[in-house]
Order: structure tokens, then C-alpha cells, then sequence
């Protein structure tokens, strides 16, 4: 148990968006472990819940082990003992501690339950109180306060994140973005906080997006520049001039990056590389040269870039690739 603290102590600071960057490669390296990214996520919405709960529910060791034991409960064989001897670990700590690092944080009179998630394998999932799950991007972070719930679910975003909101008709679901408002009741879409401007990608649903609002407070009331948007339509936020414009485009594509699994099928490499691209936050170009008549199908779920690479070249050997100084990727 003893050698295992360390992870647990990463996987705390993960949690609370301390990571140092002298930790940052030793978390990385445990989140790469599928299984282990499977538990973290999994802790982090105990952990997101335990927030919430915190200030009124003192922390039952018998139900806490129980729901920590689920995660893990089932798993034999000796692929599983590290993940399951760091999940013990995990509960030990949460059964212990994790009260104490909340209720601390109140008694210095923070926001509670202040969500923050960074870079987890490139992207990873929070599930809020009311059941929504939010995806984040590379260094992206989501933030709710002590009300979420009670009248509404505000919430507010820096950086890039897909929403997937539980429907609830008496609380509208909003989220705050760089001067943007955007209001749903149930619905599936992504937001993108640019340097010039924020998008808004609807996949499903219908949300009505509100300029210069600041924070939960800037939905009510008369407000010129109100737009709706339905599904399959992208609405572009201008953070200078303040002005929405709405267009029609591939929502599907702009949220790839958060969905559990890509699977291609007869596919040609240009189509391949695009989506790969997104999937994996990785800048890929190909090359004339390349087999552009080989066609693909796979699955990719939560292998490395690597390793999907790999097999491509294996099934379709005029396809070759290789790593640039910058990290991307050329395919020759």
C-alpha cells in the first residue's frame, strides 16, 4: 500500500488541478493505462459528489467503501492487481480524508464544489450533481458554485468542453464562456472558447445563446443580439463586436473528440487522418506519396496514436508515418 501513495497522491492533486509540472509526467504516464483511466474517471465523479454533499452529510464509511468497491469489484487475475491495489489506496484516502479536504476549503469561505479538470489523456469526463456529463479538452476547466441545482445549474467554461445535459424542465442548465450565455433544458453540444470569438456546435436539442453575459445573473432580463439555435447549427460568438452569427455545418465532427469511440469503416486515409486528428488533439498532414487508395476500417477506442499508426501501416503497407519535432504527425 505504502508504495502506491504517491499515484494516490497525483491522482488528489489531478482531482483539485495541482498537478506540478514535475508530476504532470508521472500522472500521464498511470492515466495512459486504460483501466486506470477508466477508475480515475469514475473517482472523479465521487470526488464531484462528495463536494456537493459535503457541507451537510457528514461521510458514511460503509456506503463510501461500497461505491469505491464497485468500481473495482469483480476484476481477477494479475493485469488488474495494480489497478485494484491503487483503487484501495483511492478509498482509503476519499473514506478518510476527502471530507476534510473539502470541508477545509469551506471553512475558508471558497466556492464550493469549484470542478476543475486539466489534461487527462487529452481529454476527460465530469459528471455534475444532476447527472449531466461535461467532456474537457487539453487544459480546459468547469466551474459551479454552491447553488448549482437549487433554482438552476450554472456552471461556467475556459477552454473547450461537450456538454451532455440531464433534461430537467424546472431548472434550466446555463453556461457562462468568455461573455456568452448559453441556456438549455436538455440537450448535447460543444463549446469553444477561441481567442476572437466563442463557438457553439449543437448536436441535439435546442439552446438559446445570450450576449455580454457575465455570469448566471446575465440571462434574465431584456437582452438585444438574443439568438436560438436548433440542431445542426453552429452559432459563432464575436468577443469584440458582441454580434452572434448562426450557420449550418457538421456538429457531428466538431464534438468527435469527446465521443468513447471512432470506428471507420471502407474508409480512405484523408477521412481517416482528419477524424484521427481530432480524436487525438494531433496535427496530421499527409504527403503526395501516400496510398491515397488503400480504404480502412477499424475501431479506435483507447489506444495509443502509436499504436493505431502501427496497424495501419500493417493492413496497408504503402501507408508510413512519422513523428515531427513539433509532435505532429506526417503521413507518407
Amino acid at each position: 500500500m505504502k508504495d502506491n501513495l504517491p499515484i494516490v497522491d497525483l491522482i488528489i492533486k489531478s482531482l483539485r488541478n495541482t498537478l506540478q509540472d514535475t508530476e504532470k509526467s508521472a500522472f500521464d504516464e498511470w492515466i495512459a493505462v486504460p483501466e486506470n483511466r477508466r477508475l480515475y474517471r469514475r473517482v472523479s465523479a465521487v470526488w464531484s459528489d462528495a463536494r456537493m454533499k459535503a457541507s451537510s452529510v457528514h461521510p458514511d464509511e460503509t456506503v463510501a467503501w461500497r461505491r469505491i468497491s464497485a468500481m473495482i469489484g469483480g476484476r481477477t487475475g494479475r493485469r488488474y492487481r495494480a489497478v485494484s491495489a491503487v483503487a484501495a489506496a483511492i478509498a482509503i484516502f476519499l473514506i478518510a480524508g476527502l471530507s476534510m479536504y473539502v470541508i477545509s476549503d469551506l471553512s475558508r469561505d471558497r466556492v464550493m464544489a469549484d470542478a476543475s479538470f486539466g489534461n487527462v489523456a487529452g481529454k476527460t469526463v465530469v459528471t455534475l450533481p444532476d447527472g449531466s456529463e461535461v467532456w474537457l479538452r487539453n487544459g480546459s476547466r468547469v466551474n459551479y458554485g454552491n447553488d448549482f441545482g437549487r433554482k438552476t445549474r450554472s456552471v461556467s467554461l475556459s477552454g473547450e468542453a461537450f456538454f451532455d445535459v440531464a433534461k430537467d424542465p424546472s431548472r434550466p442548465f446555463r453556461v457562462s464562456v468568455s461573455g456568452l450565455g448559453v441556456e438549455v433544458l436538455g440537450t448535447s453540444f460543444d463549446i469553444r472558447d477561441c481567442p476572437d470569438r466563442v463557438e457553439v456546435s449543437l448536436v441535439e436539442g435546442t439552446v438559446r445563446l445570450v450576449p455580454g453575459c457575465m455570469d448566471s445573473g446575465g440571462f434574465s432580463g431584456a437582452r438585444d443580439g438574443v439568438r436560438v439555435i436548433t440542431s445542426g447549427e453552429i452559432a459563432s460568438y464575436g468577443k469584440s463586436d458582441g454580434i452572434i452569427s448562426v450557420r449550418t455545418g457538421d456538429t457531428a465532427f466538431a464534438s468527435l473528440w469527446a465521443h468513447d469511440r471512432i470506428s471507420f469503416s471502407d474508409d480512405d486515409i484523408e477521412s481517416v487522418c482528419r477524424e484521427l486528428s481530432v480524436w487525438y488533439d494531433v496535427k496530421i498532414d499527409i504527403i503526395a506519396e501516400t496510398d491515397h487508395a488503400a480504404r480502412l476500417s477499424f475501431t479506435v477506442t483507447d489506444e495509443p496514436l502509436e499504436v493505431i499508426l502501427s496497424l495501419i501501416n500493417k493492413a496497408s503497407p504503402g501507408i508510413d508515418y512519422r513523428y515531427l519535432e513539433d509532435g505532429s504527425v506526417q503521413i507518407f
